[in-house]
């Protein structure tokens, strides 16, 4: 197990703690960091990438995309679409409203509620368990 992988598991832990201490905007960084850190995890192990192969194509990716979230993300989205396109539809449904809430938690001037921790917890699992469904982990 990639330390990314147990990175991903204690921030999805942490996001559930954070809302029941009604710490919500946290919450949802933590949510979205879960996908992120998963992805990064499968790139190693399912996709059989090298530290270095990482390193090069996120560089450019990055350059290319606007930014290393947005490679990652539309990494993913090329390979689900390779794979079950279904439910690569439904990933990039939720990443991307994953990735507007944390958005809107992170850097906007919006109180953050109960409903959007909450929505931003489940998408998150939603996106764990398309993971989990569609790599080897």
């Amino acid at each position: 197990m990639t330390e990314l992988k147990t990175k991903s598991s204690q921030n999805n832990k942490s996001s559930d703690i954070l809302i029941k201490q009604g710490l919500f905007a946290p919450s949802v960084h933590c949510s979205y960091y879960c996908c992120i850190q998963k992805m990064l995890h499968i790139l190693r192990s399912d996709l059989k990438k090298s530290e270095e192969e990482i390193e090069k194509e996120s560089k450019s990716g990055s350059a290319d995309e606007n930014g290393f979230h947005n490679w990652l993300i539309n990494l993913f989205k090329r390979e689900f679409f390779k794979r079950n396109f279904a439910e690569g539809r439904d990933f990039s449904t939720f990443i991307g409203q994953l990735k507007g809430f944390r958005i809107k938690s992170d850097y906007k001037n919006h109180k953050i509620n109960t409903s959007v921790a909450r929505s931003s917890l489940d998408l998150a699992n939603e996106i764990d368990t398309i993971l989990n469904n569609n790599f080897t982990i």
